[in-house]
């Protein structure tokens, strides 16, 4: 009899999925948007609740200053319909060094102020300047958030082992994007992969390159028939769910406590969908 291996797939019988993250909600979201809309594809926008409305400018690299004014707080749920508002501390410090009180202060208050525009419950958090500890971490998980986004690229496609430090294979800006894209969608292994980009909008019009992330649009897209496009908090209740299945002692019954359908490889081409709140019993096969 062949050997099971119980590989994690998403929707679809696909093994490959594809997020992008958006930082600070700046109003060249609204082309992002449009963009995603377009190509198919799905992101998570976050969002810091006290800078909605800012109107300004600032300078980068020694560039000419470019806009970085916010988007207003009327077109949060109309703008970003369709992907995910996720949480970014009420004013962006460094929550690593503001005392653990106000820490707690800046990421409640943002997170309860988006849910009342957003009436329903965030899910995904990234940390402003990327800096955290372990105390941040325990203030993100007791806010109810379910994952926390980092600014450390790996360069691969890993799911994460630790969803409060979740890396993300690059920035937009990265020299390797196209590269690894063309990785990403190549492998035509079993196992689970994840391409997650991130960065921020005013970045494009900082360096005048919108052709990078359309570029990358373009190639994904055409791949959606092997690639499933999901935002941050989709992909990690649906993981978290599939880390909650329950295995009898033979492995032949498999109990999906969950709300969610989980999709799982058993042997190469077979696939089997432990459907919400129920056992199924596995089909055993000859292959080897």
């Amino acid at each position: 009899m062949g050997k099971r291996f119980d590989a994690l797939q998403f929707p679809g019988h696909k093994n490959k999925v594809f997020t992008l993250s958006y930082d600070d909600a700046v109003v060249q979201d609204r082309r992002l948007v449009e963009l995603f809309n377009r190509y198919g594809v799905k992101a998570t926008f976050n969002v810091g609740y006290g800078a909605l409305g800012f109107k300004g400018s600032k300078s980068y690299h020694g560039n000419p200053p470019v806009d970085v004014s916010k988007v207003e707080v009327n077109e949060l749920v109309s703008l970003y319909q369709g992907h995910e508002i996720g949480g970014h501390s009420l004013d962006h410090p460094d929550l690593s060094k503001i005392g653990l009180p106000q820490a707690m202060y800046q990421i409640i208050e943002d997170k309860v102020q988006l849910e009342k525009i957003c009436q329903r419950p965030l899910e995904m958090f990234a940390y402003p300047f990327g800096t955290f500890n372990d105390q941040i971490k325990d203030l993100i998980a007791m806010a109810g958030y379910k994952g926390a986004r980092t600014t450390r690229s790996t360069h691969g496609f890993d799911l994460p082992a630790d969803c409060y430090e979740l890396d993300p294979t690059c920035h937009h800006n990265d020299p390797e994007l196209m590269s690894l894209a063309k990785r990403f969608v190549e492998d035509d292994g079993f196992k689970p992969m994840m391409f997650y980009v991130w960065g921020h909008g005013y970045e494009f019009d900082d360096r005048h390159n919108w052709n990078v992330i359309e570029e990358l649009l373009e190639y994904i897209s055409k791949h959606k028939e092997k690639i499933w496009f999901a935002t941050n908090g989709e992909i990690l209740s649906y993981y978290q769910a599939y880390k909650r299945l329950e295995y009898s002692g033979d492995g032949s019954l498999i109990y999906n406590p969950s709300c969610i359908d989980i999709e799982i490889c058993t042997y190469p081409g077979v696939y089997e969908t432990l459907k919400a709140g129920q056992i199924t019993k596995i089909k055993e096969t000859g292959l080897l």
